[in-house]
């Protein structure tokens, strides 16, 4: 029972495949172990900080302490007064806002208004000019799609060129390989026959 190089081939993909997942695996495993770590040193630095905390405690008198949390409740305190102050003042802020943005849109509504075109004063205009422009325009658009077409078929022609090259080299090296069939050993020409067979 001999081997074929495509079966070869096929158990390294699938070798190759396994080692990509356990890799992947390694690498969640790997960064899980990290978190934990972080998570261990946290913990201690937090145990550590709790025992420092209570080393000063116990240093202190209680009234010291009790004077320590009150100085701090007046600071919060005073920091709710001045969020309550700048809810205030973005309140007032947004209120002002939204009434310039109203007096704009009615300022560009009357503007668009009045900017609008009379038709019929329009009308009395000589029609010999806007025909002119359209005419112009559109020998401009002509001349934009000729040169898209000629674009176009320069680019057509390219690749049938290539493809007409790519055709010639394919037919020489077919050529080479039937000549080198031909004229080979009988080992290569079992290869040969064995890989097109699998293929």
């Amino acid at each position: 029972m001999s081997i074929t190089i495509q079966q070869i081939i096929t158990d390294a993909k699938r070798l190759a495949s396994r080692l990509k997942e356990r890799d992947v695996v390694a690498d969640v495993l790997l960064n899980e172990t990290h978190a934990i770590n972080k998570k261990i040193d946290a913990m201690k630095q937090f145990q550590e900080e709790v025992e420092q905390l209570n080393e000063v405690a116990n240093q202190k008198p209680h009234s010291q302490l009790i004077a320590n949390i009150q100085k701090e409740n007046r600071h919060l305190r005073e920091i709710q007064q001045e969020n309550r102050e700048l809810r205030a003042a973005l309140e007032d802020y947004q209120t002002t806002l939204e009434h310039i943005m109203s007096k704009y849109r009615q300022h560009t509504s009357e503007q668009i208004y009045r900017s609008k075109i009379n038709f019929k004063a329009f009308q009395d205009k000589k029609y010999s000019e806007i025909i002119q422009t359209q005419a112009e325009k559109i020998q401009e658009m002509a001349a934009v799609m000729d040169k898209a077409a000629l674009i176009d078929e320069d680019k057509i022609l390219r690749e049938q060129e290539i493809v007409s090259m790519l055709k010639v080299e394919n037919q020489g090296l077919r050529q080479m390989l039937e000549i080198s069939r031909k004229h080979g050993s009988l080992k290569t020409e079992d290869k040969t026959v064995q890989t097109e067979s699998t293929s």
